[in-house]
């Protein structure tokens, strides 16, 4: 467990780094050493992934909107030469994948990683493992979505997609900088599987869930020196954070946390219960590798089965009359001799 700093410095810590303080600053601002901050964020981050895999199980919802939000780690792909890709393909481009419930506004499943097809059919199969009966299913156009979403819900899904439409403007290049992105003039809405509601398809609850993380977490902001170097301290990160969306903060909308409207919790957590629920963590962790160590270290092992080969009687030689002798030149096999200096 974390012993060098209190349960109430540990809580203050983290509301600060998700309120979007980066980490150097909470470091400085709380006169804590870095090590000790990574190492509170590795601990809670590992702690909230472990509770919300045991308790977001055997889900009823109506409706789910998937997304990815892009970041990046270390540096942007863009700057990054071939050799350096082959030796850290985990830098550049991350996304964070994430499934909403649109009337709790929970956040049933999220993960770290890159933006391929295999990462869709991973993403799919593990929401379709917390989540019972049919449901309709809104994503964006991308294509890893069309066969892993089919694959992992089977029947029992209603799938759509949201596609938006950009007013295509030409302007002098010196007033490019004002444009950068096209006006929004529209979306457009397809049925892939199943029969969707198109008037409800849609995936602006998802796109707004992704505007809070931007705004809390210093790590996904844009055009800042606090984005991440390493991914796994990125995916903990984001993991603190949709933990402390789902079960500590109150929904402008529904004025209660997600995890209460969904049922998974019964009560508004606040961050000391979050630190209270790392150490018990911790506690069964250390538990159970004692256990395991103890039980390899002192467990009886079976004695292993001798077996025994019969042996063939030998004829003593002064019975056997061509034996040659006690001591004979050449002895004769199956004949038992005097060994007068004990070698045999």
């Amino acid at each position: 467990m974390n012993h060098r700093i209190t349960t109430e410095k540990r809580a203050m810590i983290l509301t600060a780094i998700c309120e979007g303080l980066a980490l150097n600053s909470a470091c400085r601002m709380f006169k804590a050493s870095k090590p000790n901050v990574l190492r509170l964020i590795r601990e809670v981050g590992e702690a909230c992934e472990d509770w919300h895999n045991r308790h977001f199980r055997k889900l009823s919802v109506a409706r789910l909107e998937l997304d990815e939000q892009w970041s990046f780690i270390h540096t942007h792909r863009e700057r990054m030469t071939k050799k350096e890709k082959g030796e850290h393909p985990d830098r550049g481009d991350s996304w964070l994948w994430a499934a909403i419930d649109p009337e709790s506004k929970a956040i049933i499943y999220w993960q770290t990683g890159k933006r391929t097809a295999r990462a869709a059919h991973t993403f799919a199969q593990n929401i379709a493992n917390r989540v019972e009966g049919r449901v309709q299913i809104t994503t964006d156009p991308l294509k890893g979505y069309l066969m892993a979403i089919p694959a992992a819900f089977g029947e029992r899904v209603d799938f759509a997609t949201e596609g938006k439409v950009f007013q295509s403007s030409k302007c002098p290049a010196h007033e490019w900088p004002r444009y950068r992105v096209d006006p929004l003039v529209g979306v457009e809405r397809e049925a892939v599987c199943g029969n969707p509601n198109l008037n409800t398809a849609t995936v602006c609850h998802i796109e707004r869930f992704f505007l809070t993380m931007r705004q809390a977490n210093k790590r996904t902001a844009r055009k800042t020196l606090a984005y991440s170097k390493k991914l796994d301290n990125h995916a903990l990160m984001s993991s603190i954070h949709v933990f402390i969306y789902n079960t500590v903060r109150k929904h402008e909308t529904t004025k209660k946390t997600p995890a209460v409207m969904l049922g998974v919790a019964d009560r508004k957590w606040d961050l000391v219960d979050v630190i209270k629920m790392t150490d018990e963590f911790l506690r069964r962790r250390e538990e159970a590798a004692f256990e395991a160590a103890f039980a390899s270290k002192f467990s009886v092992k079976p004695l292993s089965v001798r077996t025994y080969e019969p042996q063939t009687p030998k004829t003593p030689w002064y019975l056997d009359p061509e034996s040659g002798g006690p001591n004979p030149t050449e002895k004769k096999p199956g004949i038992q001799y005097d060994d007068p200096q004990g070698l045999n």
